[in-house]
């Protein structure tokens, strides 16, 4: 799908807890407080406002394929100083989150495998701020700010506003690839959560008109 060359800068605000397994922790994972990703943005994006161009579930996951599907570019949502909350057990349905595979499923008949885990979520008002390429939410909404969905189970709730303000982006190297495109790296999460060097709105801007 065409990406539009219309461009509105962000911020957004957590008004429920949410977690994704970013960073390892003892007996558990942890989530990068200041950090959510460009796709996970992209894809909370589409759900809630153009929920029938993807398929839900595939059994074998192809980002770019679903990407070019997607009407929008966008940079990571970059946080400062937000604050982790205690960490709380979860119990992970592993059959929707891994696709019950037979791998899957002969890792799970070991004995070696859980299904709970203690995690560190980011708190309520965490703040971020990025950048969105791509249809504007708020004219096909008109409204001011909206309600996304993001994280294990999309148990988080992320209020989108505008940002007229934004100085810098940073953007997700590792999608950067997928798109055969590569960029400076300021440094690496896990492989998919890979931090470019700060650029300036046009930059980025021009940048994300070739991940196509």
């Amino acid at each position: 799908m065409r990406v539009t060359n219309e461009w509105v800068e962000i911020q957004a605000q957590t008004l429920t807890p949410f977690y994704y397994h970013g960073l390892y922790a003892r007996d558990g994972s942890a989530t990068h407080p200041d950090i959510i990703t460009d796709t996970a943005l992209m894809f909370a994006l589409q759900a809630a406002l153009l929920p029938r161009l993807i398929p839900i579930l595939r059994a074998t996951p192809d980002y770019r394929a679903d990407l070019t599907k997607i009407p929008w570019r966008t940079s990571l949502l970059w946080g400062e100083n937000n604050d982790m909350m205690a960490p709380v057990r979860h119990t992970i349905d592993v059959e929707r989150e891994g696709g019950n595979h037979e791998n899957l499923q002969k890792n799970m008949a070991s004995g070696y495998f859980k299904k709970t885990f203690f995690v560190h979520e980011v708190a309520i008002g965490a703040r971020y701020h990025g950048f969105i390429l791509g249809i504007n939410p708020f004219k096909l909404l008109k409204t001011d700010k909206f309600i996304i969905r993001i994280g294990v189970g999309r148990l988080g709730m992320l209020e989108i506003s505008r940002n007229d303000n934004l100085k810098a982006v940073r953007l997700n190297t590792a999608t950067a690839k997928l798109f055969e495109r590569d960029l400076p790296e300021a440094y690496r999460i896990i492989d998919t959560i890979r931090v470019s060097q700060p650029f300036s709105i046009g930059e980025a801007r021009d940048e994300l008109r070739h991940w196509v």
